[in-house]
C-alpha cells in the first residue's frame, strides 16, 4: 500500500495495532487521493475557524474533538470520498476505544456540523454522517433525583454556616451552580415587590480551562427570579455588606466558588453527615435543581409553563419530558381514565 506521507503512514500503523489488524482495504484512512483535495480533518478545522457564535470555551472544546478523535483517524480521508462505510467504521472505533455514549454524541455533532459547511461550500453533494445510528444516553443512573423538605433538611446542617445561604438560594431559585456562582450584588433587587433575582450569566472556560463570566447555557436562560420572603431574609446581610459589583457569594477569601472544591470539600461531607442521621440517597448538587423543581409541581400553585420559565428550559417539551410524572392532577387523570376504559371491557 503506499500513502501520501510518512504521518498518513504512522496513523495507519497506530489505527492496525489499535484495531487487532483489521485489513487495510476496511479502513478509512487508508486511500489514495489528491494531495490539493480537502480532507475531513481540514473541513472541520475550517468549519471551526468559521464559527462566529460560541463561545472561547466551546471553540477549545471542538479543536480537542478534532485533535483527539479526528485528525489521526478519518482526518486524512479527502472529504468528497468520506462515506457512510467512513463513518460508521470511526463510530464503532470510538466504542472500541471506550468512549462513553455522550462523548460518541458530541463528537459526532462536530462532524455533522462540519459536513453541513461541507455541503454549504461545495466540497460534497450531501452530508454522511446523516442517518446514522448513535449510542443511546439514557442510563438508569443519570434519573433526576428529589429530595423531600425534610431530606434537604438533613443535608443542610451538614454545610458549613457559611455556605448554608449558597445552598438554600440553590434550591429556593433552582439556579445552576455556575449562574448562582456568578451573580452579582447588584443582580439582586431586595426591596422590590416581589424581589428579584436576574440571571443573565454564568461562569464558563475558555480553550485553556480558564473561568470567565460569560452568557447563560440557553438564551432562555436568562431570566428574572421572583424571590421568596425567606430567602430574602438570608439574602440582606450578605448584600449589605458589598458594593454592587461584588459577586453575591464567595469563599472564605472572597473569591469565586469553584465547582469541584466546594463538591470534595463541603458537599460531600454534608451529604456522609446527612447519611448517618438517616438521609438514604446521595444526591449531586445538580439535583437541588431537581428538588425545586418538584416542590413547585407538588405544590400544584404554578402551570407547566411558568415553572419552565423560571428553570430557565429552553422548552416547555423538556420540563415535561423531566418532570411530567410528579404532576399529581396528571397522574390521577391518567390513572382515572385508564379505569373507564377498563371498567367499558368488563362491561
Amino acid at each position: 500500500m503506499t500513502l501520501r506521507s510518512e504521518k498518513e503512514a504512522s496513523s495507519l500503523a497506530r489505527y492496525l495495532n489499535d484495531n487487532d489488524q483489521i485489513p487495510a482495504h476496511a479502513l478509512p484512512d487508508a486511500r489514495p487521493g489528491n494531495p490539493n483535495d480537502p480532507t475531513v480533518a481540514d473541513v472541520v478545522q475550517e468549519h471551526i475557524d468559521l464559527l462566529v457564535r460560541p463561545s472561547l470555551g466551546a471553540i477549545g472544546t471542538y479543536q480537542r474533538i478534532l485533535d483527539l478523535h479526528i485528525r489521526e483517524t478519518i482526518g486524512t480521508i479527502p472529504v468528497d470520498e468520506f462515506g457512510y462505510r467512513d463513518t460508521m467504521q470511526w463510530l464503532k472505533h470510538l466504542t472500541a476505544k471506550g468512549a462513553a455514549p455522550k462523548s460518541i454524541h458530541n463528537v459526532h455533532g462536530l462532524l455533522s456540523a462540519a459536513m453541513n459547511t461541507a455541503l454549504l461550500v461545495g466540497y460534497v453533494s450531501r452530508n454522511p454522517c446523516r442517518g446514522v445510528p448513535l449510542p443511546t444516553i439514557e442510563r438508569a443512573d443519570d434519573d433526576a433525583m428529589f429530595l423531600t423538605h425534610e431530606e434537604f433538611s438533613l443535608l443542610l446542617e451538614g454545610i458549613d454556616e457559611r455556605y448554608r445561604t449558597f445552598i438554600q438560594f440553590l434550591v429556593m431559585t433552582r439556579t445552576r451552580f455556575g449562574e448562582a456562582t456568578a451573580l452579582r450584588v447588584a443582580d439582586i433587587d431586595l426591596r422590590s415587590r416581589p424581589a428579584t433575582a436576574r440571571v443573565n450569566k454564568a461562569w464558563k472556560r475558555d480553550g485553556h480551562s480558564r473561568y470567565y463570566v460569560g452568557p447563560t447555557k440557553t438564551a432562555a436562560g436568562k431570566r428574572t427570579i421572583g424571590v421568596n420572603p425567606a430567602l430574602v431574609e438570608l439574602l440582606i446581610p450578605i448584600a449589605a455588606s458589598r458594593s454592587g459589583n461584588d459577586l453575591l457569594f464567595t469563599t472564605t477569601d472572597g473569591g469565586r466558588i469553584s465547582h469541584k472544591p466546594f463538591w470534595q470539600h463541603h458537599w460531600v461531607p454534608a451529604i456522609r453527615a446527612a447519611q448517618a442521621r438517616g438521609l438514604a440517597k446521595t444526591s449531586r448538587i445538580h439535583d437541588l435543581r431537581h428538588t425545586h423543581a418538584s416542590w413547585l409541581i407538588q405544590d400544584g400553585g404554578m402551570s407547566f409553563v411558568a415553572i419552565s420559565r423560571r428553570m430557565g428550559h429552553a422548552s416547555v417539551r423538556t420540563t415535561e419530558q423531566v418532570y411530567g410524572h410528579l404532576m399529581p392532577q396528571a397522574l390521577q387523570d391518567s390513572a382515572d381514565a385508564t379505569e373507564r376504559s377498563i371498567q367499558r371491557l368488563r362491561s
